[in-house]
C-alpha cells in the first residue's frame, strides 16, 4: 500500500512539472496565467 502511495505521489508530481514548469506554484503565479488566458478568450468573442 505504500508503494502504491509513493508511486501515486510521483505521477503527481511528474504530471504537475510537466503542466506547471518547475517553478514554485502559489497563487500569484497562478492567476497570472489564468488571467492572461481568460482575457485571451474575451477578446477572440
Amino acid at each position: 500500500m505504500i508503494k502504491l502511495l509513493k508511486k501515486f505521489i510521483k505521477n503527481l508530481a511528474e504530471e504537475n512539472s510537466k503542466t506547471f514548469g518547475n517553478n514554485r506554484l502559489d497563487c500569484c503565479d497562478l492567476n497570472k496565467s489564468n488571467n492572461s488566458n481568460n482575457k485571451k478568450s474575451e477578446k477572440n468573442k
